[in-house]
């Protein structure tokens, strides 16, 4: 019981490395057809569980160029693929996970992408270390791919068919409950968050080098015979409005760079008028269960005639 117990814990708080790698293992066995990555918005914004042969590798923080090491893999694994989803916003372009400052964004490199796929990107190597020491001195376990390992895929098992579960529900990963709140408290949420978005603006390095990441992202699902499609999930109306709106024309701008015999088609769901921006939200920018349960019939009849 005592192993069991420490098993959950360690799981749960691995659960991003655990829900890729089993369910990579996952997508290859059942020889899924369509492959969604991305951040936090196209994993709130899906139930898994309703799209037949979709595995959904999204994951909070998610930038450009692990997205592209997870396509990379995923086309080298699971040969049956043949759809690619890149979920987005009109920031995407500019973020770059591993040059975070937040020490909780950069663990999320040592304890999933470094971990996965030995590649801290640009992240600081001494930090990253000392961020596995302090993990390594709590758990002595940390990183030990046998250590309970009937256990882990027992748990995923049980889980596989959502990435949200009882343990890890949208609400549980918000700071509010954003039907709750006034309507002066969410547009005061809305701006924080807004806030913080627009002062990645001044990321041009980086989005010179996302620009690239995706060129080479949507040439290798042309060279693979894989239908590649890119999608901006939905905003609430106030967020729209404060965000800087050159955005959304160096996105659209980056991918226009892109070959026209591999250029990705973009569905653009930012202001999609099936979802509300109070009822269909968990918080300034993510989708509860609501919003998901919409967006998630919107995606999937999306698929189904984009081919």
């Amino acid at each position: 019981m005592k192993n069991k117990d420490y098993a959950y814990r360690e799981f749960f708080s691995n659960y991003d490395y655990y829900w890729l790698k089993y369910t990579m293992e996952r997508g290859a066995s059942e020889r899924v057809s369509s492959l969604l990555v991305g951040h936090s918005l196209p994993r709130f914004a899906i139930n898994d569980r309703d799209i037949d042969g979709l595995i959904n590798l999204s994951f909070l923080s998610q930038d450009y160029y692990y997205s592209g090491k997870i396509i990379e893999r995923a086309l080298d694994v699971i040969p049956s693929l043949k759809t690619v989803i890149l979920g987005t916003s009109y920031v995407s372009p500019f973020i770059d996970l591993s040059r975070m400052k937040n020490r909780d964004e950069l663990s999320r490199i040592v304890k999933v992408y470094d971990r996965y796929f030995h590649d801290h990107h640009n992240a600081d190597m001494v930090s990253c270390e000392d961020i596995r020491k302090k993990l390594l001195d709590n758990n002595v376990h940390a990183f030990d791919e046998e250590f309970e390992k009937e256990e882990f895929f027992k748990m995923y098992d049980e889980r596989k068919d959502d990435y949200f579960c009882r343990e890890r529900d949208r609400q549980s990963l918000s700071d509010v409950v954003w039907g709750e709140l006034s309507e002066e408290k969410r547009l005061e949420e809305t701006k924080i968050r807004a806030d913080f978005h627009n002062r990645l603006w001044e990321h041009r390095n980086t989005y010179d080098e996302n620009t690239k990441i995706l060129r080479n992202i949507a040439n290798l699902c042309h060279d693979k015979g894989v239908h590649f499609f890119m999608m901006v999930f939905p905003l609430n109306k106030d967020y729209r409005e404060l965000i800087n709106p050159e955005y959304r024309v160096h996105y659209q701008r980056q991918i226009d760079g892109i070959p026209v015999e591999y250029r990705p088609k973009c569905f653009d769901f930012s202001d999609i008028s099936q979802i509300d921006s109070v009822t269909d939200f968990v918080d300034a920018d993510h989708l509860n269960d609501i919003g998901a349960a919409k967006m998630t019939a919107i995606f999937l009849n999306t698929l189904e005639n984009a081919k």
